[in-house]
């Protein structure tokens, strides 16, 4: 039951990481790979404004599942579960992915 565990913990994870890694920060962001945006010196700050919905916030929602499953395991074991320490990699990820990677215009 305890490899059951890891493996459906590890995919958790594997999707996740998959999830903020390819999908956009701004729905405009092919404009980028355009020839004639290119010679234009388009950048990611001057793209339009993307005003749906914001994806950091989204897969934040993606991240608390596996946060408070490894908080509760951790209680319950009295130390701390391997999927704490999963959730703390996975917020790590978002934080570089959405605050550091992220261009701040």
């Amino acid at each position: 039951m305890k490899k059951l565990g890891i493996v459906i913990t590890s995919v958790y994870a594997l999707f996740c990481i998959t999830l903020m890694l390819i999908i956009p920060m701004n729905k405009f962001e092919w404009m980028l790979d355009e020839p004639s945006a290119r010679t234009e010196g388009l950048t990611f700050c001057g793209l339009p404004v993307d005003e749906d919905i914001n994806p950091r916030q989204l897969f934040l929602a993606f991240l608390v599942p596996i946060l408070a499953f490894g908080i509760a395991q951790s209680m319950r074991q009295q130390k701390i579960h391997y999927s704490l320490w999963i959730a703390f990699a996975l917020l790590a990820i978002w934080g570089w992915r959405f605050f550091i990677y992220y261009p701040l215009c």
